[in-house]
């Protein structure tokens, strides 16, 4: 019996059937031992020589260089990271350039896009250096995909970007909607409304709007109210939507100006936050001391990555795969200061 049966048999995501099998603490004690004692009695043994492997190279007292790995994006700037809205990508970077080196790699970055560039050059750069493993940081176009020319190499990407099958690691964005939404109803609020990017909505597998919906199915009553979609900000249309709905608490997926904006909105109607309304950010906090909400945890996606690309390596799993390993990897509450307090508990419970 796989992992996926496991879940279906539990009712639960494989995730969370991985999780238990790992003993996470993420997955309650009660749930962790009944899928284990299930697994035992169906005799479930996980993949043993990756285990084997990745524990081989995670128990390295002093790693030997392996091999050379390569990063890149189909972002069209050489260094995509330096864009303040792609900021969260130097983060990612960073800590799989740490990772690798812990477990003996090195991890070079190359410029896709570079002028005159083409996937058949880039192949050959690629095979001249040796590597056979790549950790793609994802693609400004969120249906774009990867050319059939690096088929053949062992790929994990990041995020939900580029929809073909790959191995990838990305936000939990489900988990972290949940989270924050059940987190709003908990202090007491009733009206939340979520203003997002437009292209946001894709590029989170629309996962934020469809919890936002969830929300008000499950928790609230009346007809929800609708999402604000925006890429820009427009004083004019924030202004119409704010208005006509009341809103209770924003819930925002922008940029930092767009937050900024929002934020200086709201103090020329002299609304005080968090006392008049309630402001929380699903994540690219420019301000984590000052805003509420869910900080996506970068540099464990990073991580992550490499380590699932290390393990495809030691595989030998070098074809496209016909059935991706997704590692979701969930965001941390942010207790800022633009929402209200927690109620407390009665005393004695």
């Amino acid at each position: 019996m796989s992992v996926r049966a496991l879940a279906r048999e539990f009712g639960i995501s494989a995730t969370a059937a991985s999780l238990a099998l790992k003993d996470s603490p993420r997955v309650s004690k009660a749930l962790r031992e009944r899928i284990q004692r299930r697994a035992r009695e169906i005799g479930y043994v996980p993949n043993a020589r990756l285990a084997e492997l990745m524990g081989e190279v995670r128990n390295a007292a002093s790693p030997k260089y392996h091999a050379t790995l390569g990063a890149f994006s189909l972002y069209p700037e050489r260094e995509p990271w330096n864009r303040p809205d792609r900021d969260y990508l130097r983060v990612v970077l960073k800590s799989a350039t740490a990772c690798a080196e812990l477990h003996g790699y090195r991890l070079e970055h190359h410029w896709y896009r570079e002028p005159g560039m083409n996937p058949a050059r880039f192949r050959t750069i690629l095979e001249t250096r040796g590597m056979q493993g790549l950790f793609c940081l994802g693609s400004a176009n969120p249906e774009e995909t990867l050319p059939k020319e690096l088929d053949g190499f062992a790929i994990v990407t990041f995020a939900a970007s580029i929809p073909a099958k790959l191995h990838r690691v990305m936000s939990h964005f489900a988990l972290d909607a949940r989270t924050l939404f059940n987190e709003l109803h908990r202090r007491g609020y009733r009206r939340p409304g979520l203003a997002m990017l437009v292209h946001g909505d894709r590029r989170t597998d629309y996962a934020y709007s469809s919890a936002y919906l969830s929300a008000w199915e499950r928790r609230l009553s009346g007809p929800n109210l609708p999402i604000l979609r925006a890429d820009t900000w427009n004083p004019a249309e924030f202004d119409q939507w704010f208005q006509t709905h009341q809103p209770d608490v924003i819930v925002l997926h922008q940029f930092a100006e767009y937050v900024s904006n929002v934020d200086r909105y709201l103090k020329r109607q002299h609304l005080a936050v968090p006392r008049k309304v309630g402001l929380a950010l699903l994540d690219k906090n420019p301000d984590p001391k000052r805003f509420s909400g869910i900080c996506q945890n970068m540099e464990r996606m990073g991580i992550a990555a490499i380590e699932m690309l290390i393990g495809r390596i030691l595989l030998r799993d070098f074809r496209p795969p016909e059935h991706p390993k997704i590692e979701l990897v969930g965001g941390e509450w942010n207790e800022g200061r633009t929402l209200r307090r927690r109620p407390q508990a009665p005393s004695g419970l």
